[in-house]
């Protein structure tokens, strides 16, 4: 009798009901990428600001599940989250954003979110736009994470996106691009999508 007991508590903790609401949280992320040389060169040559705003339609909605039409929401601010880890980021690979800048980066939130099914399903897209003496650059970053799903976890949820947002992170500081940007470097914009 005791262990179909135990059997049931286990079931229930596996099998816990969809949350609706979601805290966010930093998970599963150990390390944070290495700008390659010419980001490097750029992040020596030009410290800058930097700012993230959230243009998504709903800035509270961050997930939801493939079976059925719930949202997952937050009450934190995820510009604010998303932006302070980006940040932290790029100072570790080497950005001066303590100092009197000469460019600014601004990234512009476009997408937020998890999508659990048969797994959890992460993807954030963010614009960077680097301005520096009247140029303008910018260019779109998708990061995505998979990690097993069915389970509802919180944690699963946040380590998806804390993922996706690495990725995302890995790319803007390892593209050569950014790095003639930051310098001031003319460079051709990336072509229009097609349609």
């Amino acid at each position: 009798m005791r262990l179909l007991g135990l059997a049931l508590v286990v079931t229930a903790a596996c099998h816990s009901a969809p949350p609706s609401t979601l805290a966010l949280s930093w998970r599963g992320v150990t390390d944070s990428p290495k700008a390659n040389s010419m980001v490097q060169e750029g992040f020596a040559a030009a410290p800058f600001s930097f700012v993230l705003r959230d243009v998504r339609p709903d800035p509270t909605a961050v997930g939801g599940y493939d079976d059925d039409s719930t949202v997952v929401h937050t009450r934190d601010n995820v510009a604010a989250f998303a932006g302070a880890k980006l940040g932290e980021i790029l100072m570790q690979s080497g950005a001066r954003l303590r100092e009197a800048p000469v460019a600014s980066l601004e990234a512009e939130l476009l997408e937020y979110k998890v999508v659990e099914g048969g797994t959890f399903a992460g993807t954030v897209s963010v614009r960077a736009i680097v301005h520096r003496g009247g140029a303008a650059w910018s260019k779109v970053y998708t990061g995505t994470s998979k990690r097993w799903g069915r389970t509802h976890s919180a944690e699963n949820f946040n380590e998806a996106l804390s993922n996706a947002l690495a990725e995302v992170a890995e790319q803007l500081v390892t593209d050569d691009a950014f790095g003639h940007a930051l310098i001031g470097d003319e460079l051709p914009q990336p072509p229009p999508p097609n349609g």
